[in-house]
């Protein structure tokens, strides 16, 4: 079965190709801004759309006369600008028509000029590419270093494209395959319902412990307050301003990994087979002993990943441990951030965040995603009895059934322990109406 993945990782590049990275992304901020410029000019005359072929077509004549500096970098950058500039009309129009039907956009996101002021941004590179060890060779630009060793595929994948792109000062590529990997053998575990809140980041009916919420924007809040503090009393246009709107990006990029990081190990936990410490450690012990012994280092690195690959493969021996259905709500998290005493530890969840990546982490390990529908009562529901507590409110953390013929009786339980239950019981609905 072949896949299409993605893998990211920070480039180490040399004082030379930093700055041709640099001017790379600029090349692509310029083609991008020059098509965004022309499709108006374009349509203001004419009342008609120039495509992106055309728009490639002028610079590349242009190249040759008043921007021979475009020669230095290579054609895919401009290429793809302009195919994303035609993405991103289309994308505009499409919203035209669902709003139009009847669908709420917050924004229609009309597409608008790049600035460098918000970043170097982005180029996107087809071929050739070639992938090593410990390095990436990328045209125009040469062999760049890899900070991460062995973690880009050089065997039995196909490169397909490769993204650069800078965040606070460092280059990162994200390097876009198609792999062949084992055919994915269906779950048949116990069904599973999952709560997310934001004392905890889930809350699983399977009975394991709560996923911790690591909450990393309350945890550097003060730190973020202090740097944003004497950012706003550096003079405007001075170095010591450009220093401190550098130390702010780099303290929110710190808290953006923290959160994606967190994020991450819970989905893949939800996803992959429970294991305590103890029994991965075994496990991995016991798939390295049926590879061949390395004797290089290099050779040492390969087995690890091959460990790693070994360990989260989906098989017949443990399908009945991972859950054949994962059921989450259908949260309505823009609604929940109107709420101005909930939108700061709402937004530092990450619960779109975690949707995206429980989306495609179940269709890998062969399980079925549910959502429960946005106005299915998960908290105020016993999942006992049915009875519904129709007062409840946000700040009772403790559930109390008051019907007296439940076996639950005014026995107190957990508020997100008892949603997740509920929600568990609609997975079982759903696998009762197949059979």
């Amino acid at each position: 079965m072949k896949i299409t993945r993605g893998y990211k990782t920070e480039l180490d590049p040399t004082v030379k190709q930093h700055i041709l990275l640099c001017q790379c992304a600029g090349t692509a901020r310029f083609a991008y801004n020059y098509g965004l410029a022309r499709k108006q000019e374009v349509y203001k005359a004419t009342r008609k759309t120039i495509s992106a072929i055309d728009l490639q077509k002028e610079l590349t004549t242009r190249k040759h006369t008043d921007l021979p500096w475009l020669k230095n970098a290579s054609k895919w950058i401009v290429q793809n600008a302009l195919r994303d500039l035609d993405q991103a009309y289309d994308n505009f129009f499409r919203r035209v028509r669902e709003r139009k039907a009847g669908k709420k956009h917050k924004n229609l996101g009309f597409p608008t000029f790049k600035k460098k002021g918000n970043g170097r941004g982005s180029f996107r590179l087809d071929k050739p590419i070639r992938v090593f060890e410990d390095c990436i060779q990328l045209p125009r630009l040469g062999t760049i270093r890899l900070k991460e060793h062995s973690y880009i595929p050089t065997s039995d994948a196909r490169v397909l494209s490769a993204t650069v792109s800078e965040r606070t000062g460092r280059w990162y590529v994200s390097v876009l395959v198609e792999e062949q990997v084992p055919h994915i053998v269906p779950a048949t575990g116990q069904p599973i319902g999952v709560d997310l809140g934001i004392s905890s980041l889930a809350v699983c009916s399977d009975g394991r412990p709560p996923i911790k919420n690591p909450k990393a924007l309350r945890a550097n809040l003060k730190r973020l307050k202090r740097y944003q503090r004497h950012l706003s009393r550096c003079k405007k246009g001075s170095k010591n301003r450009e220093k401190a709107r550098h130390q702010v990006a780099r303290l929110h990029a710190r808290i953006a990994n923290i959160r994606e990081d967190s994020l991450h190990q819970a989905t893949s936990s939800l996803a992959h087979v429970p294991l305590s410490s103890s029994e991965r450690i075994s496990l991995k012990t016991h798939l390295a002993s049926l590879l061949p012994s390395p004797k290089t280092r290099a050779e040492q690195k390969k087995a690890k990943k091959q460990v790693k690959k070994l360990l989260h493969q989906t098989t017949e021996g443990n399908a009945p441990l991972r859950p054949q259905v994962i059921v989450l709500e259908d949260l309505n998290v823009e609604g929940m951030k109107r709420n101005r005493k909930l939108a700061r530890a709402v937004s530092d969840v990450g619960m779109g965040q975690f949707r995206q990546h429980i989306e495609y982490k179940s269709v890998w390990n062969g399980e079925t995603l549910l959502f429960a529908d946005r106005f299915f009562p998960s908290s105020k529901q016993c999942h006992c009895c049915d009875w519904k507590w129709e007062n409840m409110e946000l700040s009772d953390r403790i559930f109390l059934c008051q019907n007296p013929a439940c076996p639950l009786f005014q026995i107190p339980q957990d508020r997100d322990f008892n949603a997740s239950e509920n929600l568990a019981q609609l997975a079982e609905e759903y696998l009762r109406s197949l059979r």
